[in-house]
C-alpha cells in the first residue's frame, strides 16, 4: 500500500504538471492558468503520529522526493507543538530553506485515544460554538505564524434543521473571520461529508456569510461527497453512503469559491493509479473555472 500511495503522487504529479503535458491538449490552460502541484500532510499523518516521520521535515521532503513546493497541513499530527512558538518558528525556517509555500492546516478537534470530537462551530448549543471558535482561533494563529493563507474548518451538527445548521454555521464563522481578517487568514470549508457534503448547501452558506475571507475546498473524495451514511466501514469508505452527492457536479459547484484544491484518493490499482475518481475529468473542471492556485494531492 505505501508503495501504491507513492506510485500514486507521483503519477498524480505527472497527470497534473504541464512541464510532462507539452502535448496535452490542458497543457497551455495550465501554465495558463499558473496552476501549480501541492501535497497534504495527511497522506503521511500515521507516520508521524507513529515517529516514523518528523513534522519539521516534511516541506523539505516533498520537494526531495516529489518535486512539489506547495505544503498542506493537518493539526493532528502537530500534537501540540502548536502552542510551542519556537517549533512554529523552525517549522517556518525549514519551509523557507526547501523554498516551499506553506498554503493551509485541516483543522479538526479530535481526542486521539478516544476519538472524540470537540465542540462544533456548527453546533446548536451556544456555547459548545463559542469554544470551537476559540479552538479555531488558536490554528488562525498557527497558520499566520508558519505563513499560511487559510484554515480548513468542521461543521458537524446533530441538527435535523438544514436552515438553523446553516444560521449557527454562518454565526461561527462571521465571529472567527472577524479575529482571522485581522491577519488576512481565510476560513475554508471542504465537502467533508454530512451537511457540507450538499454541493447546494454549502454554497448557499458561502453565499450567507458573503465575506472574502470565506470560501471552499473542494475534494475528490466518495466519502466527502456522502450526505448520509450507514455503519462505518474502514475497509471500504465509500461502499456505505446511503445518499451520494455527484461529486463532478459537486466540484463544479464549489470551484468558484475555492481557495484550494483537494485530489483526495482512497482505492488503487497494480500501477498505483487512482480508479474511483476520474482525474482527467476533474482537471476539465478545474480549468473550466476561474481557479488559479495549488491542486493538493492527498491520499
Amino acid at each position: 500500500m505505501i508503495l501504491n500511495r507513492r506510485k500514486f503522487i507521483k503519477n498524480s504529479i505527472a497527470v497534473f504538471s504541464a512541464t510532462t503535458l507539452t502535448q496535452n491538449i490542458f497543457a497551455n490552460e495550465i501554465f495558463k492558468k499558473k496552476l501549480k502541484i501541492a501535497i497534504q500532510l495527511y497522506s503521511f499523518g500515521p507516520n508521524i503520529m507513529q515517529g516514523k516521520f518528523n513534522l519539521l521535515d516534511f516541506p523539505q521532503f516533498i520537494k526531495d522526493n516529489f518535486g512539489v513546493k506547495g505544503a498542506e497541513y493537518w493539526s493532528i499530527p502537530f500534537m501540540g507543538k502548536e502552542n510551542d512558538d519556537s517549533y512554529l518558528k523552525t517549522l517556518k525556517e525549514k519551509s523557507i530553506d526547501a523554498n516551499a509555500d506553506n498554503l493551509l492546516i485541516l483543522v479538526d478537534d479530535i481526542n486521539i485515544q478516544t476519538m472524540k470530537s470537540g465542540p462544533s462551530l456548527a453546533s446548536s448549543v451556544k456555547s459548545e460554538r463559542d469554544l470551537a471558535i476559540d479552538f479555531h482561533k488558536k490554528w488562525v494563529d498557527v497558520a499566520k505564524k508558519i505563513g499560511c493563507h487559510s484554515i480548513r474548518v468542521n461543521l458537524k451538527s446533530e441538527e435535523s434543521n438544514n436552515k438553523k445548521i446553516l444560521d449557527n454555521s454562518s454565526e461561527s464563522i462571521l465571529k472567527l473571520i472577524d479575529y482571522s481578517k485581522n491577519d488576512k487568514i481565510n476560513i475554508v470549508i471542504e465537502n467533508h461529508g454530512g451537511i457540507t457534503a450538499d454541493a447546494d448547501w454549502l454554497v448557499s452558506l458561502i453565499n450567507n456569510i458573503d465575506s472574502k475571507y470565506v470560501g471552499t475546498l473542494p475534494d475528490f473524495g466518495d466519502y466527502n461527497f456522502c450526505m448520509k451514511r450507514g455503519a462505518l466501514d474502514f475497509e471500504d469508505i465509500g461502499k456505505v453512503c446511503e445518499n451520494q452527492y455527484d461529486k463532478y457536479m459537486g466540484v463544479e459547484k464549489l470551484m468558484p469559491y475555492a481557495k484550494g484544491v483537494s485530489a483526495k484518493s482512497h482505492h488503487f490499482n497494480e500501477k498505483g493509479e487512482e480508479t474511483s475518481t476520474d482525474f482527467s475529468r476533474m482537471l476539465k473542471i478545474i480549468l473550466n473555472s476561474n481557479y488559479k492556485g495549488y491542486l493538493t494531492i492527498e491520499y
